[in-house]
């Protein structure tokens, strides 16, 4: 998949701005392990920023783990292959709160539930069949942390079968910050069976074009979530 620079880099000036979004392609599956990134100069002229600061953040992204990078005629940096891993790592270390976790998911009840009232509506059939793709993709994954981003790409899907630019940012943003929940415990592959794994109910009422049936079932989907994160906290 194409790496793809923000909409807008009139704010993006700083290096942990430009790590901001490798780090939010990888967690979106924009950028999967082993990828190699754009060269420095084009990260450079695609931010509209300096080629120094790119450098920063790729050393910041390399301190992480998340970038390795070789030398030569056929190097570059590369996205890590154990780069789940090291997210869960990171992750780990902020405690969770349930405070936040709150306000986390009603966030995403208005956010994702809009998206899903709207792809109801306006979803192509070759957006839906991405949909059910994306799905099944889930549902055959059991290995984590790679459940976790098969969940992201699904939401993300779901959100860009919306057609609402603003609606795909935020739910990429959304995804991000709920990633770092999920991936902060150490027993999400335990809790795979919960409701809050299920996406049968929204991506049906989505493919029947049930917009306010797939908005309530993805409410629900948050809130289920929720129950489960907050006994972690």
């Amino acid at each position: 998949m194409k790496f793809v620079y923000p909409l807008s880099v009139a704010s993006v000036s700083t290096p942990s701005l430009v790590a901001k979004r490798v780090h939010e392609a990888i967690v979106s599956g924009e950028l999967r392990p082993g990828d190699r990134l754009p060269s420095e100069f084009e990260l450079a002229q695609g931010f509209g920023i300096a080629l120094m600061t790119v450098r920063g953040a790729l050393t910041a992204l390399r301190d992480m783990g998340l970038l390795t990078t070789v030398r030569g005629r056929h190097g570059g940096n590369f996205i890590a292959e154990d780069v789940g891993d090291r997210l869960a790592e990171a992750a780990r270390k902020a405690p969770l709160n349930r405070a936040l976790l709150r306000d986390l998911t009603d966030w995403r009840r208005a956010i994702s539930g809009e998206a899903c009232y709207l792809a109801a509506e306006r979803s192509t059939p070759e957006q839906l069949s991405q949909i059910r793709s994306l799905e099944q993709a889930f549902n055959s994954t059991d290995q984590f942390p790679d459940l976790r981003f098969a969940d992201v790409r699904l939401h993300v899907a779901i959100a860009e079968a919306s057609g609402s630019s603003r609606l795909i940012r935020a739910e990429t943003e959304l995804q991000v910050a709920l990633t770092d929940v999920i991936l902060s415990t150490d027993r999400p592959v335990r809790s795979r069976k919960l409701t809050s794994y299920d996406h049968g109910p929204i991506v049906q009422a989505i493919e029947l074009g049930h917009a306010a049936q797939a908005r309530e079932a993805m409410i629900r989907h948050a809130e289920d979530t929720f129950n489960w994160a907050v006994l972690l906290v």
